[in-house]
């Protein structure tokens, strides 16, 4: 099942700060930012478990997070990725000379990939570095 037409965005959340305590590289790391949470109406759409892995790609990128249903909305047709290393893959890198990239507003496709293995912030990024 997938979603298109969904529009990401990213920020800083309190979950991700607790977990950056213990290490970028630990589960609650990914937990509290490799996650991609949805409005509970879409969520019902891509007809999967809270925790699936799934496929969220735009125009710079794509990557594996795990669905959540959010807790704030209602907001149709809105995804929220934290900022990170898994938000990074898929935010747009042009900064329209702020030296800061796009992290909002950008157009985004979502499809659930229930075996997907959502990596850790150094497999992701050493992925990266192989590319």
């Amino acid at each position: 099942m997938s979603l298109n037409d969904l529009i990401l965005i990213t920020g800083r959340t309190i979950n991700q700060g607790v977990a950056l305590e213990g290490g970028k590289n630990t589960r609650e790391n990914v937990r509290a930012a490799g996650i991609c949470a949805f409005d509970r109406n879409d969520f019902i759409k891509l007809n999967c478990l809270a925790g699936t892995p799934v496929k969220v790609t735009t125009d710079y990128g794509e990557v594996l997070v795990y669905s959540t249903i959010s807790e704030e909305g209602p907001h149709p047709g809105i995804i929220f990725i934290p900022m990170g290393p898994w938000a990074n893959q898929v935010v747009n890198p042009g900064s329209q000379s702020t030296g800061t990239p796009t992290f909002k507003g950008i157009k985004a496709k979502v499809e659930v990939v229930a075996n997907g293995k959502v990596l850790d912030a150094v497999q992701l990024i050493s992925k990266l570095r192989e590319a």
